[in-house]
């Protein structure tokens, strides 16, 4: 999903919102470009029942426009399991792109990292150290770091960690104690049987010279183990001690990163290491990846188009550090600034729904009938079944269009919508107040209005009370100037407000309007986008 467009409504989503996101996503995709639809916020009882009804699954739920991990291209993970030998690290590290490798066991769970560093703190460490990591080292190491041949493998194989050559053919070598050694020699018959008889631990016969019958009946009897080798004695010494398994000299403090870090996170720690790689890993722990400073630098921004919005307040959270591509829109002009020239669409019509459908027609590409049902509905319920203010005869055209491929009876629609959403039963005062929830900025105050359709307004009676109390709570942790929840008649008769905050009797001036217990009944006000906002906005101008 790296090259994906995002394409989201606004928060607390509508069905408009919701419905216009799937179909223009559907559309650009049509059109040979990735795009997933995408919702800010959960889904309201009415949008619910809509996709249910034409079996849509709700679009994909994002936090914010924050790139992770899993959002930008990272480098493919150099794995390798904990007994490979240095020598062979070190090959993987000079002939491969990355300078990190990530040692891992079965499962790919991570167990230690090796870098260029680990592998030349080797070469650094004083004899005591090295003879330390020579104990342990099987024989199969060994001969395959000297490309070489096991051909006595003793029962019992104990090394001190010691090294030594012996390619004299006097005997002066003699003297020296071998126990437990290593032993690098040549084809000295006699040199090889003394050796043997000191308890060597092994004897590597170098340039491929041929053993005996009698020092390998000898080696098997004594317990040694000899190893051949085209390699010469001087090459042998150079490259034996890269025989330790990575286990002994990876590095176990790890720096990792998870996949679904956000990459501003794993920015901020990559800037207290001072690592070449890190390995990143998958939500169960495996090592998927690997990732460095440059594609922190490198990386392409979320990018989004935005419908039925164009404020800051109300689209995804971050979305300063994403690309705005489009916004369509039928609402007035916000404050969201992009870095570049976008397309921005921004028309008159009672939904966003219906500018999506024109789109359809502009691009001649014809909706399918899922499409066409969400798009009916979506306008039905942005135009309170053409009886908002915000109602157009485009609006009405388009819905008439869909509804003849979606074959929809569309008031028979409307019918079945408002019957089943248009309700205050069975919902939490949460979803009631964020049903339709809006912020708004407008002359430095912080304005929010919620917005739900019913039926029957006695539904409202029965919760006012507790339900004034519930939003005098919010208002005191958001410390909006006004909140407002506006419960509107689907029939297009008129709204009930309750409000609140310090600009609370601005709700009464602009509405002739009757209160009565906390609630006051507007008459025709039915348009949050049509008729409260540019009331509201004038009344402030003159505040």
């Amino acid at each position: 999903m790296r090259d994906t467009i995002y394409v989201t409504g606004h928060r607390n989503p509508d069905t408009d919102s919701i419905c216009s996101a799937i179909a223009y996503a559907n559309l650009k995709e049509q059109m040979g470009i990735p795009a997933v639809a995408c919702r800010i916020g959960e889904l309201n009882t009415e949008t619910s029942y809509v996709l249910k009804k034409f079996d849509v699954q709700a679009p994909l739920l994002i936090e914010n426009a924050k790139c992770r991990l899993e959002d930008i291209d990272i480098d493919t993970a150099s794995l390798i399991h904990p007994e490979l030998t240095i020598k062979r690290a070190w090959e993987k590290i000079t002939l491969g792109k990355n300078k990190s490798l990530f040692v891992v066991d079965a499962e790919n769970n991570l167990l230690g990292v090796v870098s260029m560093s680990n592998i030349s703190d080797v070469q650094m460490k004083d004899i005591d150290e090295v003879r330390e990591l020579m104990k342990t080292v099987p024989l199969s190491n060994i001969t395959e770091t000297i490309e070489g041949e096991l051909l006595v493998t003793p029962e019992n194989y104990h090394c001190d960690g010691e090294v030594k050559i012996m390619i004299s053919r006097n005997n002066n070598f003699l003297d020296e104690e071998f126990e437990d050694s290593i032993i690098i020699m040549s084809d000295n018959e006699e040199l090889q049987e003394k050796a043997i008889d000191k308890n060597v631990a092994c004897l590597i016969i170098t340039e491929d010279k041929i053993v005996s019958d009698k020092i390998l009946n000898k080696a098997r009897e004594n317990n040694v183990a000899i190893i051949t080798t085209e390699y010469d004695a001087m090459k042998v010494a150079r490259t034996i001690y890269q025989t330790p398994p990575v286990s002994m000299i990876m590095t176990k403090e790890i720096v990792t990163f998870k996949i679904t870090d956000y990459v501003d996170d794993v920015s901020k720690r990559m800037s207290k290491t001072r690592y070449r790689s890190y390995p990143v890993v998958d939500r169960k722990g495996c090592v998927i990846g690997a990732v460095s400073r440059f594609h922190l630098f490198s990386y392409n921004r979320k990018k989004f188009i935005l419908l039925d919005h164009n404020e800051a307040s109300q689209s995804v959270e971050s979305l300063e550090v994403a690309d705005v591509l489009e916004i369509i829109d039928h609402h007035r002009i916000g404050d969201i600034e992009t870095n570049n020239p976008i397309n921005f669409r921004n028309q008159n019509l009672g939904s966003t729904s219906s500018i999506i459908a024109l789109m359809y027609k502009e691009h001649g590409v014809k909706p399918t009938k899922t499409i066409a049902s969400l798009l009916c509905c979506a306008i039905i319920s942005d135009t309170m079944n053409f009886n908002s203010p915000t109602t157009t005869s485009v609006d009405k055209e388009i819905a008439g269009e869909l509804a003849i491929i979606a074959e929809l009876d569309l008031e028979q629609l409307s019918i079945e919508m408002f019957e089943a959403v248009a309700t205050l039963r069975g919902l939490s005062f949460s979803e009631i107040l964020y049903n339709d929830f809006k912020e708004y900025s407008m002359e430095g105050f912080r304005i929010a209005i919620g917005q739900i359709n019913i039926l029957d307004i006695k539904e409202l009676e029965i919760i006012r009370r507790e339900f004034v109390s519930y939003m005098d709570k919010i208002n005191a942790i958001n410390k909006y100037d006004l909140l407002v929840m506006t419960f509107t008649n689907v029939e297009g008769k008129g709204s009930n407000f309750i409000y609140m905050g310090k600009l609370a009797w601005v709700v009464e001036e602009i509405f002739d309007g009757k209160k009565e217990n906390e609630v006051l009944f507007a008459k025709d006000i039915v348009s949050r986008k049509k008729q409260i906002i540019p009331r509201l906005a004038a009344a402030l101008k003159l505040a």
